[in-house]
């Protein structure tokens, strides 16, 4: 079984959106291991100093009996076209650190930065991040359709910045542009993506 892994932001030395991260560490280790345990991320995370400035991304990789934290300087790369690919078999419910059929659709991206996954027809994530669309009267949803459910989603759909929508493939029009949000980006991190920057919208 391969192991799972918890991507976290690390500001100014600061462990960011924690508890969000510990709700779903709860959640895999009882839903695949059956065990019932809170994980002590605080105790888990020592910042080294090299990370007390800038932003740094905290990779925990664990499973039932173990767990590993190292620590890379983070550098956003950014995202400005998207390529649709569909796939009704594709399943991520949990954060594997094996993401081999994710990086097959991934392989299909064209000349695009990144790939927009479609299931049964809706609208569900990019190859590493949920995404939000920004509708008509200028609010942000996101499709309940997600493969995995991210920490930043929860935290913004519990802070009400964010709702949940169904969209259908055939919906995007209906928006005017979409980003990206995960443990390391928050709305305000990137631009928006025009949706004439979809790629195989038909």
């Amino acid at each position: 079984m391969s192991l799972l892994v918890e991507t976290i932001r690390i500001e100014n030395g600061k462990i960011l959106n924690i508890s969000f991260h510990k709700e779903r560490m709860i959640r895999s280790l009882y839903n695949i291991y059956g065990l019932m345990m809170e994980p002590v991320l605080e105790k888990i995370i020592e910042v080294p100093e090299s990370a007390y400035q800038g932003i740094y991304k905290c990779r925990v990789i664990y499973d039932d009996k173990s767990s590993k934290v190292e620590f890379l300087p983070y550098s956003l790369h950014p995202v400005r076209s998207l390529k649709i690919v569909f796939s009704d078999d594709i399943c991520y419910p949990y954060k594997y650190s094996n993401r081999d059929k994710i990086n097959k659709l991934f392989d299909m991206r064209g000349e695009c930065d990144d790939i927009l996954i479609v299931k049964y027809g809706k609208l569900s994530d990019t190859s590493y991040a949920n995404v939000i669309l920004m509708d008509t009267e200028g609010s942000w949803v996101t499709p309940s359709t997600f493969l995995l459910p991210g920490t930043r989603r929860a935290n913004l759909l519990k802070s009400g910045l964010i709702k949940e929508a169904d969209i259908s493939y055939t919906d995007i029009l209906k928006y005017t542009e979409l980003k990206l949000i995960n443990a390391m980006m928050n709305i305000e991190d990137t631009e928006g993506i025009p949706v004439r920057n979809i790629v195989d919208y038909s």
